[in-house]
């Protein structure tokens, strides 16, 4: 029992971190520098770098928003959250650049009932099953017509439609929403208007998460913790789901 939560199991939704893991393009590469030795120094010590946008994250309104908050004051951290559980795999597995519509939660309030206010709608499109093989997880389309000379090849993965969007933020008070391909906003969208209204709604936005398979679509909770970076645009995080 947790703050009143009954469960029987926790699942921890977040990728472990590690060098080669996927990444945006232009993003820095995950490193681990060995800086001390039990040898010489009596313990082991490495330092690692990584993006702040790197793994299992959120990100910050500062991100995005002149003036938005970082990611230490974006939320009152940790948060824990209903989970709103939308199953787009059959749908993604035969179109990759797929993305929930409205429709998509209307018809899961069809099933489930209405979206929870302050609840965190996750969209399980099955492409954390290709995480260790970041070319297919980020979708890189190494056929396809590059926009200019020296430009990375576009990207293909399932995300949201703003108009989804802004029907769980504006419409329900969903508090956040999440998926567990590198971005809610499709990669050809260059002004990122679905992390952009999430959060100027003040509604977390979570990316990259995992585990998602074994998780019912309503019934769980969600706890997210992330890194409490000064000034950061966003973190990685650990997400905890508490399953009954």
């Amino acid at each position: 029992m947790t703050r009143g939560l009954t469960f029987t199991r926790l699942a921890d939704l977040a990728h472990p971190i590690g060098s080669g893991m996927p990444r945006w393009p232009g993003d820095p590469p995950v490193t681990f520098l060995d800086v001390a030795s039990r040898e010489e120094d009596g313990y082991d010590l490495r330092v690692f770098a990584m993006g702040e946008h790197s793994g299992t994250h959120v990100n910050a309104p500062l991100s995005f928003l002149p003036g938005g908050a970082d990611v230490r004051t974006a939320a009152p951290w940790p948060l824990l959250l209903p989970l709103a559980m939308l199953d787009l795999r059959g749908r993604a597995a035969a179109d990759p650049g797929t993305r929930c519509t409205p429709d998509d939660v209307l018809d899961w309030e069809a099933a489930h009932g209405r979206v929870p206010r302050g609840g965190l709608f996750v969209c399980n499109t099955g492409w954390h099953r290709l995480w260790s093989d970041p070319d297919r997880f980020m979708g890189v389309q190494w056929g396809a017509l590059r926009a200019g000379p020296g430009d990375a090849p576009p990207m293909q993965f399932p995300s949201f439609t703003p108009a989804a969007v802004h029907l769980l933020v504006h419409e329900r008070g969903a508090g956040g929403i999440g998926i567990d391909t590198h971005g809610v906003d499709a990669p050809d969208d260059a002004e990122f208007l679905c992390n952009r209204m999430a959060l100027a709604a003040g509604a977390v936005v979570v990316e990259c998460l995992t585990a998602l398979d074994g998780l019912p679509a309503t019934g769980a909770h969600v706890l997210l913790a992330p890194l409490g970076l000064c000034g950061g645009t966003g973190a990685p995080v650990a997400v905890t789901a508490f399953v009954p």
